[in-house]
């Protein structure tokens, strides 16, 4: 099965390339952070604290969660319920970086991540798909942007909904950020098996395209 694994912080159109790639392989998108956001909503709906590793070990033990394949895409369900755009708003935002510290909760949803790409490969996004959940895929690729060009992207994704101004925006992604990176349990980075790609020099379209000559040139041997 094919498994591309693709990372990088938040804000550099993660979602949209890994979306545009699995179309065009022809296998399911997975967004892991939607499944470290419905944890983070979940425990955020029961009054619970993210950083309360104890309480959250809880909180899985007894969730019942699935991903579903629906219009090419895995699903997050949580018990019964599909959480859809609740997942994005900022108060999730800063929860989810406060769960994903767990190391419970990461080894809990990887095994999930690794049986649903098993069964039907996938274009998997996240933060430590190349290092952690997939290392031996030969198709690894580390997005990036200057934070500033991710807060506009983040700003922009966010109209309509619940959103702050500008600068606080900038604050909690910058404290998510160094939350990532400097987390003990699988923190963000990369190493000299990705492919490092800029997207403030390209659009989503560019930056795919990039990808998949990548993945098909090296289904080729070329």
């Amino acid at each position: 099965m094919t498994v591309v694994a693709i990372d990088g912080p938040a804000g550099v159109g993660k979602s949209t390339v890994a979306r545009r790639v699995a179309a065009q392989l022809a296998v399911p998108y997975l967004d892991t952070g939607s499944m470290y956001r419905a944890v983070a909503w979940q425990a955020l709906e029961e009054g619970l604290d993210p950083a309360d590793g104890k309480a959250m070990g809880r909180l899985i033990a007894r969730l019942r969660f699935e991903l579903r394949t629906r219009n090419d895409e895995a699903e997050v369900v949580v018990d019964g319920e599909i959480p859809g755009v609740r997942l994005r708003s900022p108060r999730v935002d800063v929860a989810t970086s406060r769960v994903a510290v767990h190391p419970a909760v990461r080894s809990w949803l990887v095994a999930k991540q690794r049986e649903f790409a098993a069964r039907e490969g996938a274009v998997v996004e996240g933060r430590d798909i190349g290092t952690v959940v997939f290392p031996d895929t030969p198709h690894k690729f580390y997005l990036d942007a200057p934070l500033e060009v991710r807060a506009e992207r983040r700003l922009r994704q966010l109209a309509g909904r619940e959103c702050g101004d500008r600068g606080r925006l900038l604050s909690e992604m910058r404290a998510r950020d160094e939350r990532d990176i400097g987390r003990s349990a699988s923190p963000l980075k990369r190493d000299e098996t990705y492919k490092l790609i800029d997207t403030s020099t390209g659009d989503a379209e560019q930056v795919a395209d990039r990808i998949l000559r990548s993945v098909r040139a090296a289904a080729t041997g070329s």
